[in-house]
C-alpha cells in the first residue's frame, strides 16, 4: 500500500514539474506532506543515507578542486618555486613565517626537492600576526625583483627559532642578501606584492584552509606538519 502511495506521490510531483499550469489544492498539498512526513518518520535511515551521499559528493568535489588548484599554482611563474612543473612530483606549501611547524618541515621539503624529483611551491599565508603579513609582503616583493633574493631571505626566516621581525632587522637581512631596500620599497609601492599575497589568502579560503602548514602533495591535500622524511617519501610514491 505504501509503495502505491509513494508512486502516486512521484506521479503528482512529476505533473507539477512538467505542467506548470497545474496547481495542487490545499488538501492535496497537505496529503502529500503527510505521506512524506510519515515515510521519513518510519524510515529515518533515508535521511542518514542522503546525508552520507551529500557528504561523499562534497568530498569528491573538494578533492577535484584541490587537484585543479594544485596544478594551477605549480604552473604560475609569479609564485616562488624550487624546480618547475616538469618534475614528477610537486608539493604546494602554504606557510607562515611565524609558524613553528612550518619551519620544522623546511629541511624535509628542501631534501625532497634535491632527492625526489619534486617541485616545491611556496605559497605564503600570513595569518598568525601582522608581523607575518609584513614579512610576507617583503618576501614577495623580493621575489618579484629577483627570485634568488627571495630564496636567500626565505631561508633566513624559516631557519630562525626566534621571532625577531623588527623592520630594522629585516632591512639588515635584505642588505646581507645583496638586495636594495629602496628597490623593495618601490616594488611595494606598486601594490603588486600585496595583491599577490591577497590572492594566496583567497585561494586558501577557497580550499577551506584553517591553519598552517597546509600542503597539496601531488594533487592531494594534507593538513598539518609532516613528521619525518620517510613519511614524506611515502606520500610521493
Amino acid at each position: 500500500m505504501r509503495k502505491v502511495k509513494m508512486l502516486g506521490l512521484a506521479m503528482m510531483l512529476s505533473l507539477a514539474t512538467t505542467a506548470h499550469a497545474y496547481e495542487f489544492e490545499a488538501e492535496q498539498k497537505a496529503a502529500i506532506e503527510q505521506i512524506v512526513s510519515e515515510y521519513v518518520s518510519n524510515h529515518p535511515e533515508i535521511i542518514v543515507k542522503a546525508m552520507q551521499k551529500l557528504e561523499a559528493q562534497e568530498n569528491q568535489r573538494h578533492k577535484g578542486e584541490v587537484r585543479i588548484v594544485g596544478e594551477s599554482l605549480r604552473s604560475q611563474d609569479s609564485i616562488p618555486s624550487l624546480g618547475d612543473s616538469k618534475r614528477k612530483h610537486y608539493i604546494i606549501d602554504f606557510y607562515d613565517y611565524n609558524c613553528g611547524y612550518c619551519k620544522t618541515m623546511e629541511p624535509l621539503l628542501e631534501k625532497a626537492y634535491k632527492e625526489l624529483n619534486c617541485q616545491i611551491v611556496y605559497v605564503d599565508l600570513p595569518i598568525l600576526s601582522s608581523q607575518s603579513q609584513q614579512i610576507g609582503v617583503i618576501a614577495q616583493a623580493l621575489f618579484n625583483l629577483n627570485p634568488q633574493y627571495f630564496f636567500k631571505f626565505h631561508k633566513i626566516f624559516m631557519n630562525r627559532v626566534g621571532k625577531e621581525t623588527s623592520l630594522e632587522f629585516i632591512q639588515e637581512q635584505i642588505k646581507k642578501i645583496g638586495a636594495n631596500w629602496d628597490e623593495v620599497l618601490e616594488e611595494m609601492k606598486t601594490n603588486r606584492p600585496q595583491q599577490q599575497i591577497a590572492d594566496y589568502v583567497r585561494t586558501s579560503q577557497q580550499l577551506g584552509v584553517r591553519g598552517t602548514p597546509y600542503l597539496i602533495i601531488n594533487g592531494q591535500e594534507f593538513r598539518g606538519a609532516i613528521q619525518s622524511y620517510d613519511d614524506l617519501k611515502a606520500m610521493l610514491k
